[in-house]
């Protein structure tokens, strides 16, 4: 019992971190109790904890909370992401431009593709996703990346769990998404139309670092009206040149 209580404090501890660190103006005690569904008296206790190990300060003028030096520590010992960001934002910038859709770049994890850096769309509607979201690997195009050029394991792993249908179109059958990562090695690119959002769709290509190891995915996101299921060969050629440059920033040499 008091193992299962620790494992939910540590689980609590980092919901408010996660929520703490997207908040640009700080967090008050209100808004984190509202998000993680726990009375503030409880937020209290761990916002306590998270200072007294340094990953959150409070700001004395306005109450709220913001993320202290130890979380600023651990994010400069993580594999350096920054350098993938730095090197893809301009070229994600420059494909934007010229398509006009939104660009993702993604992080593989063994749980999710992970959000690093988005540049938004220029059209009317504004279709994207926050850096910070977690993605189903077996829902977006960037996981099937993951299951696709990572690990091979990671794809049985998945397939041995219940596949949970995001949407009507989300493949929850494991044979079905073995075939569907196997299409991705052999294309290059993976999409996932209608598969996370209904009418959105996205595809998405690797990232290499000079290692040859996948260390990201870039993906282009739409809705169906401009990015079909089976997506036009002009997107997927620019998509491939952007990540093939991203890549060749990094070190790569064509994998």
């Amino acid at each position: 019992m008091a193992a299962q209580e620790g494992v939910k404090a540590a689980d609590m501890c980092l919901r408010i971190l996660e929520f703490v660190a997207f908040e640009s103006d700080g967090a008050g005690v209100t808004q984190i109790a509202g998000h993680v569904g726990m009375a503030k008296s409880a937020i209290f206790k761990h916002l306590q904890t998270l200072i007294d190990h340094g990953f959150v300060t409070q700001d004395v003028s306005s109450s709220r909370y913001r993320l202290g030096p130890k979380a600023w520590l651990l994010a400069r010992n993580a594999p350096n992401l920054d350098d993938v960001a730095a090197n893809a934002l301009p070229l994600m910038q420059a494909a934007r431009n010229e398509l006009g859709l939104g660009v993702v770049l993604s992080s593989p994890t063994p749980q999710s593709a992970f959000v690093v850096a988005t540049v938004a769309s220029n059209h009317q509607i504004e279709i994207g996703v926050r850096p910070g979201s977690q993605l189903s690997l077996h829902a977006s195009a960037q996981g099937k990346v993951y299951l696709a050029f990572g690990p091979r394991e990671a794809l049985e792993r998945i397939c041995d769990a219940p596949l949970a249908a995001v949407t009507p179109r989300t493949i929850t059958d494991p044979n079905i998404l073995r075939a569907e990562v196997e299409n991705v090695r052999q294309n290059g690119y993976a999409v996932a139309p209608g598969e996370s959002l209904l009418g959105i769709n996205v595809i998405a290509a690797p990232v290499w670092n000079y290692e040859g190891k996948l260390v990201a995915s870039i993906g282009l996101i739409g809705s169906v009206q401009h990015i079909a299921s089976v997506p036009d060969q002009m997107l997927v050629s620019r998509l491939l040149a952007l990540t093939r440059s991203v890549s060749a920033a990094l070190g790569a040499t064509s994998p």
